[in-house]
């Protein structure tokens, strides 16, 4: 029993140690849209004010393409990196990535350089609608992008590759500063989609397309 405790204790620590390694290393990005400056989207539409209008005409469906959110958020972002690592860090880019893997998931990418070094870390977004009893719908959101081995819950990417969801602990901060940084533009976009406009969400590839349902 023993040696089972101490071999479960080994695999565990080389295991935090693989995913701290990997923590520092960067993930293939050319086939994210609009991630260059030259694949950007000229006079791009304001996300927000795109979902806002859909909602309220009761738009029967709206697509909102990688490339299109991608440059939304080049342009919008003022990424800045807090707290002891401040000097060393710095944050070139949040992008999100979309296909149609695991029924449909997004993929949250924070692109960063740490002392010159690059470096990625992303979270993968699922979402689902399911219809109750009264026929209205709840629509839950999973912070996971599929099974790792059939076993573990993916929760993101630690560089090129997939981690487990409890590997998310070392980013969470970092997310939740993101979050809070488009705070009202998140909001305003759950309050016009889910709640007011009663729209459903819908992941594929390259795009997120929103339908409505006619008035």
């Amino acid at each position: 029993m023993k040696r089972y405790f101490i071999l479960f204790t080994l695999s565990l620590v080389g295991a935090l140690g693989y995913g701290i390694f990997l923590g520092f290393q960067s993930q293939d990005l050319s086939d994210i849209k609009g991630r260059l400056e030259d694949d950007r989207t000229n006079n791009p539409s304001s996300i927000p004010s795109l979902i806002q209008d859909a909602a309220k005409n009761r738009i029967d469906s709206v697509t909102i393409t990688e490339r299109e959110l991608n440059t939304w958020l080049a342009n919008k972002l003022k990424a800045r990196q807090e707290g002891l690592l401040a000097d060393h860090v710095k944050i070139k880019g949040v992008w999100v990535r979309f296909n149609e893997e695991e029924g449909g998931r997004a993929e949250i990418i924070i692109e960063r350089e740490i002392k010159g070094h690059p470096q990625t870390v992303s979270k993968f977004i699922r979402i689902e609608r399911k219809k109750k009893e009264d026929g209205s719908f709840t629509t839950y959101i999973y912070e996971d992008g599929g099974r790792i081995w059939n076993l573990l819950a993916a929760g993101g990417r630690f560089g090129p590759a997939r981690v487990p969801q409890g590997f998310l602990f070392f980013t969470h901060n970092a997310f939740q500063s993101l979050r809070n940084l488009f705070s009202d533009e998140l909001t305003a976009m759950e309050e016009e989609i889910t709640k007011r406009g009663g729209g459903r969400i819908i992941f594929e590839e390259d795009q997120m397309r929103i339908d409505f349902p006619k008035n």
